[in-house]
């Protein structure tokens, strides 16, 4: 192969390498906001002094944010893994 090629090749590599450990501080960051939208909620909720609400929100929050999180999470930690072995595939057929 090229070097043109295996430069090609070693920048895509990386980049999945980059993309990957940018996915895990925006999980980071999601279950952060979620913490803080879920404070925010008791602390609006306790303020009205209605507590019946604020467990009807907390877990109508915590069930259709986490549901998304983890769909979301799910699908795009796959598609690394593919991109990744197939990245990795093309190299180990170049050195041949």
């Amino acid at each position: 192969m090229t070097q043109e090629l295996d430069s090609v090749l070693r920048k895509s590599l990386d980049e999945v390498d980059r993309a990957r450990k940018r996915q895990w501080v925006y999980l980071a960051l999601c279950f952060s906001c979620l913490v803080l939208f879920m404070i925010s909620i008791m602390k609006t909720a306790a303020n009205i002094g209605d507590t019946r609400l604020i467990a009807e929100v907390l877990v109508g929050a915590l069930i259709s944010v986490l549901t998304n999180i983890l769909v979301v999470l799910g699908l795009s930690l796959f598609i690394n893994r593919m991109t990744n072995k197939i990245l990795k595939a093309i190299d180990l057929i170049s050195k041949e």
